[in-house]
This record gives C-alpha cells, sequence and structure tokens, in this order.
C-alpha cells in the first residue's frame, strides 16, 4: 500500500520538526541492525536520534544508535541536499512496492544519499530480483532524476 498525499506531508513536517543540521547524523546514511534480524537496516539521519526509516514503514523514528555508513568518499551528497531528495523521494516513490531483494530500505537510502540505487545484500542474488550485477535498481534512478529535473533540479548530484 502506498502512502497517500496527506501521510506525505505529515512525514514532511515531522522530517522538518526532527531535523538538527547541527548532528553529524544529519542528511546522512544511516545503518543499524535489529538484534533478532540478520539483515541491515538503511534510512536518512535527521538528528543525533531521529532517523527516516525508507523500509516498508517510510516514517522517522528514533535511534540513536545507529551509525552513519562509511566510506562513501565522494558520492556522499552534502546532508542538506540528502535532506531535500529524502522529501521529494516520498512523492517519487510513494506507491512502489517494497520488497526484501529488488526495491528496499538500502536501495532508497542510497539513491537519496548517493544518487546511487544500490543495495550490497541483495547483490549476490541480483538476477532474482531483477538488479544490475552491482546491485542497482534498474529503474529508479532515471524515474528520481527525471522528476527532479523538472520540479527541483538544484537537489540533483553535480
Amino acid at each position: 500500500m502506498g502512502l497517500s498525499e496527506r501521510e506525505i506531508q505529515q512525514h514532511i513536517a515531522a522530517i522538518d520538526a526532527l531535523s538538527n543540521p547541527a548532528s553529524p547524523k544529519y542528511g546522512r546514511l544511516l545503518c543499524w541492525q535489529n538484534p533478532w534480524d540478520p539483515v541491515w537496516h538503511y534510512g536518512i539521519g535527521l538528528s543525533d536520534i531521529a532517523i527516516f526509516d525508507t523500509g516498508q514503514q517510510r516514517c522517522p523514528f528514533e535511534r540513536p544508535s545507529a551509525s552513519v555508513v562509511t566510506g562513501l568518499g565522494e558520492i556522499a551528497l552534502p546532508p542538506a541536499k540528502t535532506i531535500g531528495r529524502l522529501k521529494h523521494s516520498l512523492w517519487v516513490f510513494a506507491y512502489w512496492e517494497y520488497n526484501f531483494l529488488g526495491w528496499n530500505c538500502e536501495h532508497l537510502s542510497r539513491l537519496i544519499a548517493t544518487d546511487q540505487p544500490r543495495c550490497y545484500q541483495s547483490r549476490p542474488l541480483w538476477w532474482l530480483a531483477n538488479l544490475t550485477p552491482a546491485g542497482d535498481h534498474k529503474t529508479a534512478h532515471h524515474v528520481f532524476q527525471n522528476y527532479l529535473s523538472q520540479v527541483a533540479p538544484e537537489l540533483l548530484p553535480l
């Protein structure tokens, strides 16, 4: 089930209310693992404790123990740009169906924060999920780029 227009507007208001640009986690790709779950989860940091979950829930929540994903180097977009992309992604991907292999929290978070819709966890099974061999979703990048070029070109990577 997708996000309604009202839910998207509520999420955007929550992103604005919970965001703290002074936090080192603000606008950064974050990951965490639940004790009972063998997979890693991904989202976008809003503050030291608030994260926007880009998974099935697609909403903000608190997880102070989430870690900033390292090793992104120059592909990491600036935090303010990442937060802007997060807000727009809610409109673009409101009705995309989440599934563990083909379109998940890692694909969406990495697309928002690095412009690469990649999932390293599903990469070994790329052929089952209709991904590229690198683990990239085949259409998400193009769809997001087209949308941003029309409504918010300042959020495109340079």
